[in-house]
């Protein structure tokens, strides 16, 4: 099923504020009114969230207007497979642009149809555009899950994501850990990433799990699906190395007992972007491979009980 009319008229009419606010920070509203609608909310429901988050928005500047356009009439032009596949092209290397929100936006957008929206989401992972420098040769043999449990450094601290991956990216023994995993697939970075942030409660990891649920919905209009997963392995090994690994982390145990339907029901009830978003990927990633930690996850995000 669609998304509802309703809900993409919203996404639409909110084209009127900037893709970022408070300087760097990601316009969430379009990702996060995706993820309502997929998971059900109701026509009142998306319109409260809608109201609560537009407060915090700016207005759309002149510079970001004219690049969406100018996508939006390539899009009318040549379609959406022949801009997709030419413009992930040159994204992909960038693909934790934005603290992965780029990806995440630009996903969401084909999920909506509207190539209004397609074309903002392209311009904002333009605009805030990060590459993490060159790929290392795959030279190893180490599951993605087995690389990350090498992991065992300091926690990058101060600035954003983005500048704390920057650093993460830099250390000695970064490239080595990116060439230690082989075999790529997307299922195996999926799982590598829930068990990171099952172990660690880190909110850099979060949007490691929304990175890999929107590569899935991107992956057909990827030219050369095997780069990408190498592109996307050495983000989110970065991603992980910038928060020091589990050891690093002390994670706050909430209830992981909740069911799908009641998951479902809180994340349409969240005032809070980040707990929609993650609701809805687990949720999507668990029908696409299966696996309780999916669900304990997203249980434990929207649950408001700790446990002892």
């Amino acid at each position: 099923m669609g998304m509802r009319q309703e809900t993409l008229s919203r996404i639409v009419d909110a084209h009127r504020y900037s893709s970022f606010y408070q300087g760097d920070l990601s316009n969430h509203l379009p990702m996060a009114l995706t993820a309502l609608d997929g998971l059900g909310a109701s026509g009142a429901q998306v319109a409260a969230f809608a109201a609560r988050y537009e407060k915090k928005l700016e207005p759309l500047p002149e510079a970001e207007a004219l690049l969406a356009a100018g996508i939006r009439r390539e899009l009318e032009q040549d379609g959406e497979q022949a801009v997709l596949e030419r413009r992930l092209e040159r994204l992909l290397p960038g693909v934790c642009s934005i603290a992965f929100h780029g990806l995440v936006r630009t996903a969401y957008a084909v999920e909506s149809g509207s190539r209004s929206e397609l074309a903002q989401a392209l311009a904002h992972w333009e605009l805030g555009y990060q590459a993490l420098g060159p790929l290392p040769e795959a030279s190893g043999t180490l599951t993605p899950a087995q690389a990350l449990a090498g992991v065992n450094g300091k926690r990058q601290t101060g600035g954003r994501i983005a500048s704390r991956m920057d650093r993460a990216a830099a250390a000695p023994g970064f490239s080595a850990l990116v060439a230690s995993a082989g075999g790529l697939d997307l299922s195996l970075l999926s799982q590598a990433l829930i068990e990171a942030y099952a172990a660690t409660g880190d909110f850099t990891l979060l949007h490691g799990i929304t990175a890999c649920d929107a590569f899935a919905v991107l992956a057909p209009y990827m030219r050369d699906e095997g780069l990408a997963l190498r592109y996307l392995w050495q983000a989110l090994a970065c991603a992980y190395a910038s928060v020091g690994g589990a050891s690093a982390n002390r994670p706050v145990k909430r209830d992981d007992s909740l069911s799908w339907e009641e998951i479902e029901r809180r994340a349409c009830e969240a005032t809070d972007e980040h707990d929609v978003k993650l609701a809805y990927s687990c949720r999507r990633q668990h029908r696409r491979y299966g696996g309780e930690l999916y669900r304990q996850v997203a249980s434990a995000a929207l649950s408001r009980r700790v446990l002892s």
